[in-house]
């Protein structure tokens, strides 16, 4: 008799205990949903856009979108519900497989840091938006769902590439600077380690450029230097790089070269477009230049190794004869004259 009043007692303790449980339980879900709701005031009026995810097993069942979402991505939150993958395909391509990793981490109940991706808008054009996810758990720990809060960042994306332009880039005829130049030419060498192929390297110097600030002035010396950064830009490949690392002075590297044939040819084109009438001299003939030509792995295997050697090529043409190019290789051979 007694062995059952303790077990009736057990069973009653543990019932207890079981209410007990359920009714934190169902307080800790009313918090929950109080919380969340505060959360999503507090957030929709500080923010761009949020959306809401409901997650139940690591499966992603219902999107709610705020009202933000026309402002950012020009489609309404009725257009989003009425297609469920609007939000996937107005993914930029490019950045498609870091938006879904970082959604797979929340889907996992994990916490995913933010991410900047591109968007393209309803007008067609593309925005830069920062995606900050915020995870909420039940009472077990579980996601229950998560808040994408959307900004959008295109201004300060512009303003960012605004100012990494002009840090590679020569203000004049925005043509690469010299720190662009050293990392495209090792990216070039690189890729010539690989295929075995050859890299060429030419400094081109214009001839008598000082007579035109002096006759013209320096406004019109700047429109020649820019007229003369468009004839090189038009005699190469869209592979290949014109860069301004002086005054006067340029560099032009040609990857994927078999020989020294190529570089021989682009070096003729460039000295006779060089020679050609200005518009900002009146239609008179150009300054000319010369140009010394050093060639990977023939003459060095560094960037600077290389241009270096080629200034040196130069230097040699302007000593003997103007107008004219020289390889590296060859000196102090004189200056190979252009047909």
């Amino acid at each position: 008799m007694k062995e059952n009043e303790k077990t009736k007692d057990k069973i009653l303790a543990e019932l207890g205990a079981l209410k007990l449980k359920a009714k934190h339980l169902e307080e800790a879900e009313l918090s929950l949903r109080e919380s969340e709701e505060r959360y999503r005031r507090l957030l929709e009026s500080v923010t761009d856009y949020v959306y809401t995810v409901t997650v139940r097993g690591g499966q992603a069942v219902g999107t709610r979108h705020g009202e933000g979402c026309l402002n950012v991505t020009g489609y309404t939150a009725a257009e989003y519900d009425a297609d469920p993958l609007l939000w996937y395909r107005m993914v930029h391509e490019e950045d498609r497989d870091a938006v879904l990793a970082q959604i797979g981490m929340l889907h996992q109940g994990l916490d995913a840091p933010s991410i900047e991706h591109r968007i393209r808008h309803k007008d067609g054009s593309v925005r830069w938006v920062r995606s900050t996810p915020v995870i909420r758990r039940d009472a077990f720990g579980r996601a229950a769902f998560y808040d994408g809060v959307i900004q959008d960042i295109t201004k300060y994306k512009n303003v960012e590439e605004q100012v990494r332009h002009a840090a590679l880039h020569d203000p004049l005829t925005t043509l690469p600077n010299r720190l662009l130049l050293f990392d495209r030419l090792a990216g070039m060498l690189e890729e010539a380690r690989r295929d075995g192929s050859k890299v060429a390297v030419l400094f081109v110097d214009l001839d008598n450029f000082k007579p035109v600030n002096d006759l013209y002035g320096h406004a019109a010396g700047d429109a020649v230097l820019k007229e003369a950064a468009s004839r090189l830009v038009r005699h190469v490949r869209a592979s290949d790089t014109v860069a301004r690392v002086g005054g006067d002075e340029f560099v032009v590297a040609l990857g994927k070269q078999q020989g020294e044939a190529g570089a021989i040819d682009v070096a003729g084109k460039l000295i006779r477009a060089m020679a050609r009438p200005y518009r900002t001299l009146k239609r008179q003939k150009g300054p000319g230049c010369s140009i010394g030509i050093s060639f990977y792995p023939d003459d060095g295997k560094a960037p600077e190794t290389l241009i270096g050697k080629a200034d040196k090529a130069m230097y040699h043409v302007k000593n003997h004869a103007r107008g004219e190019y020289a390889i590296f290789s060859r000196l102090p051979a004189a200056p190979a004259r252009i047909p």
